[in-house]
């Protein structure tokens, strides 16, 4: 369920036992008619402990007025019953269990399943034990219309319930999360008391706060997940006790089959970010992103860890090459310069050491530890630019401007390996991504879920992964029956370049093997193409895996196709094959597989000890993405750290 620490101890409910003598008391039937299905209730096993479906996904038209007043059931044959439902057969199991709910939830009374198979549904007065009441219900799956018709009732309640409490005791975590999902799908930064409200409107009761109970759910969720998603990877750490029926949560890791599969056709560079939840129990969100030829985010894995420490880093990196980098070479890994990252990165055998890998820093990050250390907005404007530039000669250009103003900024950046944090010495290895941006752009999509319990913390990635898939999937369709070859994106980019390319001045020295000198209108610069080796001097080819206008402009002299020289990671068949697989659909909780866990219990050295409502943004550095608005630039030279009246270029 969905916690809240401003929430009372709910009270427990007041039972009297009713000493009314029911003469019309029957036991329940469990022979089964002839056009009953198949199974034999008298060979079924008794089972106690069957978990109540909960997947009621639509209450739409139930007028659910509770009152605090003695309610007690009237029904005291099967047509009472079936008139007070107001219906007599449900087109399944699932119907079948909404309706009893809010029956249970309007009548103030409460169930618990004591058998549930595929055509039998057997449910009792959940206080049948401390008050004897006899009421009771069975319900089976005609074997000719398939419906479920209730075939045996015994009532009414003879226990009295007095509505003391705010919460349901069938108003669980699964439910919660079933009536909550629609809202959390349409808007993942959803607020709690939006949720919440959502609950009290349509249920008439206010949910409890155990959030424990959603950690009991995870390991069913996930393996769910697994049995109707193949391939979908789940890793769990967790430490067991000398009770070997309760195992304690440390981490769970967990990757979709279709983030996988998509991986192999996108660029071979992953970022990876961290975020805090803010739930009843505190931790870290690891997620790893890849992008596709579109220049879109692919989330590829996430995980739930106590910390970020060198030990969890190690775990969740460890995993990534495992299961989702697997035996694929040459993978660039951009990640910001946390102390136990770098740790874990540059262990000895590392598969993110060259030459298996290539790791990189996140030049924002970089650069904004490099704004700690000599706070001066010049040059850390000056750095950036550095990092950014393709070409060595631009970039030893900056680094002597950088070294005029602050000789000690200038060996502090030398004293980093250049090809970590520059793109002009990276060799290619970027593709042109200098951040983990877009990792952190989908953790602000994650925001909302960070206050959430953590199996609905884990609901919301896969249903946005879902949604993910599903809007972009039909973009490779639509580009292929327009006839593109490649993604809008690298399309768009070509075509800004073609325009330039005309402006160019062009002297062949070697038309066979495509060698040629330009000269750029622009800022009269000199630039060298080499096709047989795929090379320009300006960088931009090989930073970017695309043609830059002086190859376009080569092309064109020798009546080439340019587009052969684009990389395949850009063409639309390898797009398509990045959003074709799908997902699927999670049935009825009946059939998901057991808990590989008795029971799972919450790590409680993370349980959060402040009082009030925990922050829901941090406080922000340099390198935050801000959240709700964009930064107020200085209308002169464009930096963030000034308006145009002190801006120092202002003319005097």
């Amino acid at each position: 369920m969905i916690d809240n620490d401003d929430f009372s101890i709910i009270s427990q409910a007041v039972v009297i036992t009713n000493m009314m003598n029911i003469n019309n008391e029957t036991e329940l039937h469990e022979n089964l008619e002839d056009e009953i299905g198949e199974e034999n209730d008298e060979e079924a096993p008794f089972d106690n402990n069957v978990e109540v479906p909960s997947t009621f996904t639509n209450m739409e038209g139930t007028n659910l007025n509770i009152d605090d007043n003695w309610t007690v059931s009237q029904s005291t044959s099967k047509n009472d019953f079936i008139q007070e439902m107001r219906k007599d057969s449900f087109k399944d199991k699932e119907e079948l269990v909404r309706a009893m709910k809010i029956h249970c939830i309007r009548t103030h009374k409460q169930f618990e399943v004591i058998n549930s198979r595929p055509t039998i549904f057997t449910l009792r007065c959940k206080l049948y034990l401390q008050s004897s009441c006899k009421w009771k219900l069975h319900a089976s799956k005609r074997k000719r219309s398939g419906y479920f018709e209730i075939t045996t009732y015994t009532g009414p309640h003879t226990c009295l319930h007095y509505k003391l409490s705010q919460d349901h005791p069938n108003l669980d975590a699964s439910l919660i999360a079933m009536e909550t999902r629609h809202l959390i799908k349409a808007q993942p930064s959803i607020s709690i008391p939006a949720l919440r409200a959502e609950i009290v409107e349509t249920l008439g009761y206010t949910p409890s706060y155990k959030k424990e109970e959603s950690y009991v759910a995870l390991p069913k969720y996930l393996g769910a997940l697994q049995k109707f998603n193949p391939g979908t990877i789940v890793e769990w750490c967790v430490s067991r006790s000398t009770d070997v029926d309760e195992v304690e949560f440390r981490r769970v890791f967990w990757a979709f089959s279709p983030s996988i599969k998509g991986f192999h056709y996108c660029r071979p560079v992953i970022s990876i970010d961290g975020t805090h939840l803010y739930d009843k129990y505190t931790g870290n969100m690891l997620i790893v992103m890849g992008v596709d030829g579109n220049n879109q985010i692919l989330p590829l894995a996430f995980a739930i860890v106590e910390n970020e420490s060198y030990d969890t880093w190690n775990w969740f990196l460890s995993h990534i090459k495992n299961h989702v980098v697997k035996d694929r070479e040459g993978i660039c890994l951009i990640s910001d310069r946390h102390g136990r990252i770098l740790k874990a990165v540059n262990e000895h055998g590392s598969p993110w050491l060259e030459p298996h890998g290539f790791h990189r820093y996140c030049l924002r990050h970089f650069i904004n530890n490099f704004y700690d250390k000599f706070r001066n907005s010049e040059l850390k404007a000056l750095a950036y630019c550095a990092g950014s530039q393709n070409q060595i000669r631009k970039f030893n250009s900056i680094m002597e401007e950088i070294g005029k103003l602050n000789l000690h900024a200038r060996h502090w950046l030398e004293s980093h390996p250049l090809n970590r944090w520059t793109l002009a010495y990276d060799g290619g290895r970027r593709y042109g991504l200098l951040t983990t941006n877009l990792s952190e752009i989908f953790n602000s999509v994650l925001k909302g879920a960070r206050f959430l319990p953590i199996t609905t913390c884990v609901q919301l990635t896969f249903y946005r992964m879902v949604h993910y898939f599903e809007v972009r999937r039909p973009l490779g369709s639509s580009s292929q029956a327009n006839g593109d070859a490649h993604t809008p994106h690298v399309i768009a980019k070509q075509v800004t370049l073609m325009a330039k390319a005309s402006a160019h001045s062009l002297r062949s020295f070697n038309r066979e093997k495509g060698i040629f000198e330009f000269i750029t209108q622009r800022g009269r610069n000199v630039q060298v193409v080499n096709l047989e080796q795929k090379t320009c001097t300006c960088g931009k080819w090989e930073a970017f895996k695309y043609p830059c206008s002086h190859v376009l402009s080569a092309c064109a002299k020798l009546s080439l196709n340019s587009w052969q020289y684009v990389d395949k990671c850009y063409s639309i068949v390898y797009y398509c094959a990045t959003w074709a697989s799908e997902f699927s659909s999670l049935p009825h909780e009946a059939y998901w597989p057991q808990s590989p866990f008795n029971e799972l219990l919450p790590n409680l050295e993370l349980l959060r000890n402040k009082k009030g409502r925990p922050r829901s943004t941090r406080l922000k550095k340099g390198m935050d993405i801000k959240e709700g608005r964009n930064a107020t630039l200085c209308g002169i030279c464009g930096q963030s750290d000034h308006n145009k009246k002190r801006c120092p270029s202002k003319p005097r």
